[in-house]
């Protein structure tokens, strides 16, 4: 979007209070994210009553969110999805269709100069949207209603933008989707310049082969795309971050039918354990839900007991929100708020336990890490990550920042739950 509004003439400003325009790109996972978003319009609002409020973004997306959204004091447009990669045409009065075209494997996508992005401003790490929109109909997900099913960008598309942002710099390409190890299968059969059929396996080797210094991470992959060819491909290509973030959402069978989620735990355990026996310190992150209609106690402590079996180096724990059109907005079973923050509470305890058993794993080894540009404001120390995904902090000069370096875990900062580290061989690769 920032792309294209400077193509179509806007100039970027850093004085929030005198904008033209404003644009919220919204999210619509949980009320939160709503909310968040109708208080963000309104605050614009309040600092320049004049300013135009463009909303965009999957709270956008549905009738009934639209005419919400429109009623708030300010908001001058609202943006479709499908509308965000035109958006600079769109609001200079140049209104355009994104057309669709028949690409080299047969698949409708959006014309090539509206999708490519050559930079991601005050950003270490560059993201390539590689696919959009879901198969899936998870009981408790409104994404696939405001995403529409998968779709998968084109090898040529996605290997033109990996090589400039490689050339712009960027040391950390992360390959993400709405669904991403959904990657390729709505191609149907068609053939590429490989010669055969193409998974998310072999886009991520192909860009792997790309001249320069830079590491590869993929975004969340649903258990059901983990193929042994893929875990083959993270395990032997030295580009490619070992790190797997799968998410579980619940470790009890009865709450994952209730969910609608393709998997057992008995299938999932199976996938983690083949996982460390290929990569026995692979980073393996997830995602939980918390207070899903008819999580009792018992289902709670399944959970608790799956997670201290299958011990994920990190996990992002969110609380259960109703989203209006999900199977789940009709169920029974309702958990109070304070029985959901008391169980969140337990989690956040455990994330850290098993975080910090992870990184204390790794005192005295050495690790590739993407130094931020910006130093740590609390001890002013350099700070990054490794490709396990462990956050560290050390000391070194500014020449650091922004460079894909060697490091030495050294010790585990239990506070900010991360690690201390060296530099090593004056940090070149």
């Amino acid at each position: 979007m920032r792309e294209s509004m400077l193509r179509n003439g806007f100039v970027e400003t850093d004085r929030v209070d005198a904008c033209d325009f404003y644009i919220i790109n919204s999210c619509t996972v949980t009320r939160n994210a709503d909310r968040d978003t109708r208080n963000l319009a309104r605050h614009f609002n309040k600092i320049n009553p004049s300013g135009k409020i463009v909303v965009a973004g999957c709270y956008a997306e549905l009738d009934a969110d639209r005419e919400t959204l429109s009623a708030i004091p300010g908001v001058y447009r609202i943006v479709r999805n499908s509308q965000k990669p035109g958006i600079g045409a769109v609001l200079s009065g140049e209104e355009i269709k994104c057309h669709l075209r028949k690409t080299e494997a047969g698949n409708a996508g959006v014309e090539k100069n509206i999708l490519t992005i050559t930079d991601f401003k005050n950003r270490n790490r560059a993201f390539i949207k590689i696919q959009d929109g879901c198969n899936h109909k998870c009981s408790y997900c409104k994404v696939s209603l405001v995403r529409g099913p998968s779709r998968s960008r084109v090898p040529s598309e996605i290997f033109e933008e990996a090589d400039c942002i490689i050339k712009k710099g960027f040391k950390e390409i992360v390959l993400t989707g709405i669904c991403l190890g959904a990657w390729g299968m709505d191609f149907k059969g068609d053939r590429f310049e490989s010669g055969g059929k193409m998974d998310l396996a072999d886009i991520a080797e192909e860009i792997s082969e790309i001249e320069g210094l830079f590491r590869i991470r993929l975004s969340s992959i649903e258990p059901i795309y983990v193929t042994d060819r893929l875990i083959n491909v993270i395990k032997d290509n030295g580009k490619l971050c070992k790190h797997i973030h799968i998410p579980l959402q619940s470790g009890d069978g009865r709450i994952l039918k209730l969910m609608r989620r393709p998997y057992t735990t008995l299938g999932f355990r199976q996938l983690i354990k083949k996982l460390r026996r290929e990569m026995p310190d692979i980073a393996f992150t997830t995602d939980v839900l918390v207070g899903f209609p008819g999580e009792d106690d018992g289902s709670f402590s399944n959970t608790l007991k799956f997670l201290r079996e299958i011990k994920p180096s990190r996990m992002h724990i969110f609380s259960y929100s109703e989203r209006r059109g999900t199977a789940a907005s009709g169920y029974y079973g309702k958990v109070e708020k304070g029985i959901i923050s008391k169980r969140v509470k337990i989690l956040l305890d455990l994330n850290k336990e098993f975080s910090s058993e992870y990184t204390a794993s790794f005192i005295g080894k050495t690790q590739s890490a993407v130094i931020e540009s910006e130093r740590d404001r609390k001890g002013g120390c350099l700070s990054g990550y490794t490709d396990r995904y462990i956050r560290i902090f050390t000391d070194g000069s500014d020449c650091f920042k922004n460079m894909l370096v060697p490091v030495t875990i050294t010790g585990v900062d239990y506070a900010r739950n991360a690690a201390f580290a060296r530099l090593d061989n004056g940090g070149i690769m």
